[in-house]
């Protein structure tokens, strides 16, 4: 029995946890243990949730624990999940027990599959994205590590989504679309054609709102 540590104990660490009840561990068996949060006082206001056991930059894994990252936002999920890899500790994979997905998927280590999703056949997601709530992913689509498909998204077959990308509540990508890395799909928008990477789009048909200069 492995001990589940949730990093974040806010609003999506929360989402996490409630989702964790309802969910197998992609070749484990888990408890959740707590959470990770440099807020000790976080959870104050709300009963009925396992303890803050310490902050990402203070805690050291220890053999049973296993990781996932509740962080809704790609920059920090990764930030904080690469201290805890710097430090050996391990992840898991978490779905949802309610989330439908075909046998020859595959699914990355890190990975959080939330209630309701639809996962067609030959979909590939990579190590430590998030798959929200009622989300459909067609067949043959690969989502790169990092990413984060909001809730009730509709991305198309043979779509790439690739790493560190975010698509945001209720987008549509279009069959055959490539999100390149870091991009960035604002809620509500219909992508009906590729877009580059570190650029933000949004609208009906998508167009490109700001792009990020590294």
């Amino acid at each position: 029995m492995k001990n589940l540590i949730i990093i974040g104990a806010r609003g999506f660490g929360r989402e996490v946890y409630y989702t964790s009840i309802n969910s197998v561990g992609i070749g484990e068996k888990f408890k959740v243990k707590g959470f990770l949060d440099d807020k000790s006082g976080g959870l104050n206001h709300h009963e009925g949730l396992p303890p803050i056991l310490d902050s990402v930059e203070n805690y050291q894994p220890e053999e049973n624990d296993r990781f996932v990252c509740g962080l809704g936002i790609v920059v920090d999920k990764k930030k904080y999940s690469n201290k805890i890899l710097a430090k050996n500790g391990r992840f898991m994979s978490l779905v949802s027990s309610d989330a439908y997905i075909t046998p020859n998927s595959k699914i990355g280590n890190g990975v959080i599959i939330m209630a309701d999703t639809r996962i067609s056949t030959g979909v590939e997601i990579g190590d430590f994205s998030t798959i929200m709530v009622k989300t459909v992913i067609g067949h043959d689509a690969k989502i790169g590590k990092w990413s984060h498909i909001g809730p009730f998204s509709f991305i198309g077959g043979n779509t790439i989504v690739e790493d560190e990308a975010q698509v945001h509540v209720r987008s549509t990508v279009l069959a055959g679309v490539k999100i390149r890395s870091r991009a960035v799909t604002g809620a509500g928008s219909v992508v009906i054609k590729d877009v580059e990477a570190d650029t933000t789009v949004f609208g009906n048909p998508a167009r490109v709102i700001g792009k990020f200069n590294k």
